[in-house]
């Protein structure tokens, strides 16, 4: 590994090498969108079925992190049913410039991990006979890594602009470049405050650390989500995505296009369906038809 990878070790627990191509072929073949029950009676299979309280997570730390946990999907990638793509702000310029200077587009198959994926993983662990890190001792928790198809066609382009790859893990690369901070605690952070604002009468300690009391409240989380989300406070911008985008913001937005006499379902889920009902709704009040609900469009649902 890299002397940034094992200064950060020297931070926070040491990581664990997993087999990534065996993860990212059970999130391939695995079934799709949020179990609707507690994160520890989730099937086992692709870690979609964590995907909204994911999402979650991931604006809880973008809330802790502002403008420095970002996403890329705006680049030339394509991207797995369960790839989130996060990666810090620095890291997201070399992953850039290694897919300019490439020129194709990038099929990703895995990048920043939450927790809730990883405790999903980390419980089937007796079933499956390759390592699988704990919550906060997995590299795909730094926001500083990548899983992805063709990485030896990649790899001189991504070394060339700070990615390097993972010996012994052939389609893993992690940035190395400068600019960077170990996440891993952070992530746990963000989840400790999510369940705090949700569960006020059995807080847990926000510490960063991932210890039996945060390990039994993240296998008691619902999978599709707490009641009371980052969003509520913090509107995200609304939009067909991959994974797509789950969640209360999107079941209002839904019934909020009823009520404007627009046809959609309203499932908590932002599928094609609902980026056509957007699209006839920004129409409607003149607006560019993108599907993309930002500021300028949610004001015209008042």
């Amino acid at each position: 590994m890299s002397n940034l990878i094992d200064d950060l070790s020297n931070q926070t627990p040491e990581f664990i090498l997993e087999v990534c191509e065996e993860i990212n072929a059970r999130d391939a073949s695995g079934s799709r969108g949020s179990f609707k029950g507690l994160l520890k009676n989730a099937p086992f299979g692709s870690t979609s079925v964590v995907n909204c309280l994911s999402q979650q997570l991931i604006a809880q730390l973008q809330v802790i992190m502002p403008g420095g946990f970002i996403s890329y999907d705006d680049l030339n990638v394509d991207l797995s049913d369960a790839a989130f793509p996060y990666v810090q702000a620095s890291a997201k310029q070399g992953l850039a410039k290694a897919i300019q200077a490439r020129g194709v587009k990038m099929l990703v198959n895995s990048s920043y991990r939450t927790i809730a994926q990883q405790m999903l993983l980390y419980n089937d662990r007796f079933n499956n006979p390759n390592p699988v890190a704990p919550p906060g001792r997995s590299n795909h928790q730094t926001g500083l890594a990548i899983d992805i198809e063709d990485p030896r066609g990649w790899e001189p382009f991504l070394v060339q602009h700070g990615w390097s790859p993972l010996p012994g893990d052939p389609p893993h690369f992690d940035y190395l470049g400068g600019g960077t901070t170990d996440i891993r605690s952070t992530s746990i952070l963000a989840f400790q405050q999510l369940w705090n604002i949700n569960n006020p009468k059995d807080k847990i300690d926000e510490d960063g650390g991932f210890g039996p009391q945060t390990e039994g409240a993240l296998n008691d989380s619902p999978a599709h989500g707490f009641a009371k989300a980052p969003w509520d406070n913090k509107p995200r911008v609304l939009k067909l995505t991959q994974p797509r985008m789950e969640g209360s913001d999107v079941a209002r937005l839904q019934e909020s296009l009823k009520k404007a006499g627009i046809t959609v379902s309203v499932d908590a889920e932002f599928g094609p369906g609902t980026d056509k009902a957007v699209k006839e709704f920004q129409q409607k009040k003149s607006l560019t038809a993108d599907g993309v609900v930002g500021p300028k469009t949610l004001e015209h649902f008042a």
